[in-house]
């Protein structure tokens, strides 16, 4: 009787992917070139997936003269703050009413990159549905296989055993070899 659960961070990975591909589209529309670090929108790209509550003031004036300069970025980036508000609900009803703002959101645009991302939220709305509900991912089990995982490539080309063993118990232990 289990059931499969959405990792919202994987969600909120592709919301951000969504933002810098078109950021990159709009530098190669606009300035027919990628973008430099005297471009705005380039020089503050982080600032378009960060959490708009996580930033400071000072950022948050950045940011607003980014998304003013550039209507169509200050759409997606909408958007993506409309993914994050319906990730936060804790309630179905709650939920519903976010996802049909999202959903009015994306069919008031015409960017492609955005109704890609509606897609994929569309595919995945019964794992969404289950996340909401029990507020359960597979955080931890990814976690722990990325421990293995880099466990096994800090021992990698050793060939005494005691080594290798002496070199594990270092990482797990918060400690780097000389």
């Amino acid at each position: 009787k289990a059931k499969i659960s959405v990792d919202h961070f994987h969600v909120i990975q592709r919301a951000n992917l969504m933002i810098t591909q078109v950021r990159r589209r709009r530098s190669h529309e606009v300035l027919q070139r990628r973008g430099r670090a005297a471009d705005p929108a380039y020089k503050y790209r982080k600032l378009l997936t960060c959490n708009l509550e996580n930033l400071s003031i000072r950022q948050v004036e950045r940011l607003k003269l980014i998304l003013e300069a550039d209507p169509e970025l200050g759409v997606i980036y909408g958007i993506k703050e409309h993914v994050r508000e319906l990730l936060k609900t804790r309630d179905i009803h709650d939920f519903q009413s976010r996802w049909a703002v999202l959903e009015e959101s994306v069919k008031a645009t015409k960017m492609v990159e955005a109704k890609s991302l509606f897609r994929t939220l569309t595919a995945w709305r019964r794992e969404l549905l289950v996340f909401i509900h029990t507020r359960l991912t597979n955080a931890r089990s990814e976690a722990a296989n990325l421990t293995a995982k880099n466990l096994k490539r800090i021992g990698r080309g050793y060939r005494n055993h005691g080594h290798y063993r002496v070199r594990i118990l270092l990482y797990t232990a918060g400690l780097r070899p000389c």
